[in-house]
């Protein structure tokens, strides 16, 4: 339903110059039409027609008259509606209390089978209309009958308003599509150690592929590659993928926070020496005074456990130890928390060192 009715030019003509190549099509001329009119020529059923750009098309679509009246009674509306049997009727171009007392006049003859609608002008109105369509299976899927039950999985493809199911293996056979991925790649920067970063990525992912020492799988899908301290992830773009990458991404950010900083000072305000005697006093109540060395020199010591030995860098606040995890993370976190305990806080500045003007 479009306007102009005599097809010369707007939405009119260009869909009926969309549409008149294909018999399945069909358009009804309701009005009154003047000769040399593009409505006009088309009641005659030419084999082909002119478009606005001077291209000749084939008349394959049905072309019908009807007349419709400009105006109609009561008696003629409702036999109009009884002989079309429609599912909705939309009331236009009348005045609204008119309108009403027509609605509900059809509402009471038909009882309910119909939907009246009378909106007010610019008042958008959406109608659903449910309907069958049929889909061939064509290719690599029609080579085996499908069981009652059993799904289908495959690419849905509408050409010439006929609709076609494909495996993507078959598109490029039997259509003038092709098959492609996008592998999406996101780097993001890391300072801490390859221990927490598994640690808390495995408390995320669960089970981890090491394909080599610094290319990990997880998910089955996502490729986390480590180089110095540059994490980069790479996966094939899928909305569960790119799921998976984000979740990851905010593990290593949060794994990043978590990290001990590399070349931490200490407080100006804290004896090194101090510090030294507490991180020994606070080992050995830990691990055993077997397990600390009583004297050390510089700013590194170990503590050892079950014969592995974890390295302390006092000067980075930084641990190692390769042979047990998580000997590194108890290490590591308590002495972040000692340093942390005894560095003083920066004290604020006194009241009358903030002036106010009045």
């Amino acid at each position: 339903m479009a306007s102009p009715g005599m097809m010369q030019s707007g939405l009119s003509r260009e869909l009926f110059e969309s549409w008149c190549t294909d018999p399945k099509n069909g358009v009804i001329i309701a009005g009154y039409c003047v000769e040399g009119t593009l409505a006009k020529t088309i009641l005659s059923e030419p084999e082909e027609i002119t478009s606005m750009s001077g291209q000749k098309l084939p008349l394959k679509m049905s072309v019908d008259y009807i007349s419709f009246s400009a105006h109609t009674d009561y008696q003629q509306t409702s036999e109009f509606i009884n002989i079309l049997k429609p599912p909705h009727v939309v009331l236009v171009h009348g005045e609204q209390n008119e309108m009403s007392r027509l609605k509900a006049a059809l509402q009471r003859e038909h009882r309910g089978r119909l939907h009246i609608h009378t909106p007010r002008n610019t008042q958008q109105l959406a109608l659903t209309f449910r309907g069958d369509k049929t889909a061939k299976v064509m290719g690599s899927l029609a080579m085996e009958v499908p069981e009652p039950g059993s799904q289908l999985q495959g690419i849905l493809v509408k050409r010439n308003f006929n609709y076609h199911i494909l495996a993507p293996s078959d598109l490029n056979k039997y259509t003038e599509l092709s098959q492609s991925e996008v592998t999406q790649r996101q780097s993001v920067q890391y300072g801490g150690s390859l221990g927490l970063l598994r640690h808390v990525v495995m408390q995320l992912a669960g089970h981890i592929d090491f394909l080599s020492e610094h290319r990990w799988r997880l998910y089955s899908c996502v490729d986390l590659v480590v180089d110095n301290n540059m994490i980069t992830l790479e996966w094939v773009a899928q909305p569960v993928s790119d799921m998976y990458a984000d979740a990851l991404v905010a593990a290593i950010l949060s794994a990043s926070s978590l990290a001990a900083p590399r070349h931490l000072p200490l407080a100006p305000k804290l004896d090194r020496m101090h510090f030294k005697e507490c991180v020994i006093e606070m080992l050995q109540e830990m691990f055993g005074d077997d397990a600390v060395p009583k004297m050390f020199k510089g700013d590194k010591l170990h503590v050892t456990v079950d014969d592995k030995r974890a390295d302390i860098d006092l000067l980075n606040m930084e641990v190692r130890c390769p042979e047990d995890e998580t000997l590194e993370r108890v290490v590591q976190s308590a002495v972040s928390k000692l340093y942390a305990a005894l560095a003083p806080l920066k004290a604020p500045p006194p009241p009358d060192a903030l002036t106010q003007e009045h």
